[in-house]
C-alpha cells in the first residue's frame, strides 16, 4: 500500500461483529426486499446493482439518522456496531446514511466518490456475507486522486469493516463467475461534525 494523499489511510478491523449479530445480519438479508438499479445509471456502461435503503431519509438537509436506524424494528441491531465503530475510529462523524449494496457476477459499481471535499467525512463498509471464499472476488478497491493507481483492495471478508476517507475514490468489484453468492455490504455514510456546526452556525 503507497503513501495516500487523505486525511488518513484507511482501517481495516476483523473480526469486528458477533456470532449474533452475524446471525442477525445472515437473517435480515433472508426477508430482506432489495431494489434494482442503484446507482442510477449516469455513467455510461455502469452495470447498477441491488439496493436496500436503511436509515438516512433526511440525508440531504445533513440530520442524524442514528434515531431513525435505532427506530427500525428490522435493522436496529445495526446501531450497535455503528455505535462501536464511531467509538473506534469515526468519533468526529455524524451518521448520515445506512444502506446495503448487493452485487452478483458482472455488478462492479462505478469509480466515485461519497464525501465532497467542501463536505468531509467517512466511510465505514461492513462486510457482510456469513461466508466468502478469496477466489470469490469481490474486493473494495480504493484508488488514488487521479484514479490511476490501486492505493488499496480489500477482501470482503466476513465479520470485516473497512473505514477510510469519504472523498477517497473507490468501487466494489462485483463476485467472479465461479461465486453463486450475492455480495452483501452495509455502508455507513457521515460526514464531520464540526463541518455541520459550520453550516448552521449563524453569519
Amino acid at each position: 500500500m503507497t503513501d495516500i494523499p487523505f486525511t488518513e489511510k484507511p482501517k481495516v478491523l476483523d473480526k469486528f461483529i458477533t456470532e449474533h449479530e452475524q446471525n442477525l445480519l445472515t437473517n435480515s438479508f433472508s426477508g430482506a426486499i432489495w431494489r434494482y438499479g442503484w446507482p442510477i445509471n449516469t455513467i455510461p456502461l455502469a452495470r447498477p446493482c441491488w439496493h436496500i435503503f436503511i436509515a438516512g431519509s433526511k440525508r440531504t438537509s445533513l440530520e442524524c439518522c442514528e434515531h431513525e436506524l435505532a427506530s427500525d424494528s428490522h435493522w436496529g441491531f445495526l446501531l450497535d456496531i455503528w455505535r462501536r465503530t464511531q467509538l473506534a475510529h469515526m468519533r468526529d462523524c455524524l451518521l448520515l446514511g445506512v444502506y446495503a449494496n448487493g452485487q452478483t457476477f458482472g455488478q462492479d459499481s462505478p469509480i466515485h466518490r461519497d464525501n465532497k471535499s467542501i463536505e468531509p467525512g467517512k466511510t465505514a463498509v461492513l462486510f457482510c456475507n456469513a461466508q466468502w471464499e478469496t477466489t470469490w472476488g469481490g474486493e473494495l478497491i480504493l484508488f488514488d486522486q487521479q484514479k490511476n493507481d490501486t492505493i488499496a483492495a480489500i477482501q470482503p471478508k466476513p465479520g470485516r469493516i473497512a473505514i477510510f476517507d469519504g472523498h477517497i475514490p473507490h468501487r466494489a468489484r462485483a463476485p467472479t463467475v465461479d461465486c453463486d453468492k450475492l455480495r452483501i455490504t452495509i455502508a455507513f455514510k457521515t460526514m464531520n461534525k464540526d463541518i455541520k456546526q459550520l453550516a448552521h452556525a449563524p453569519n
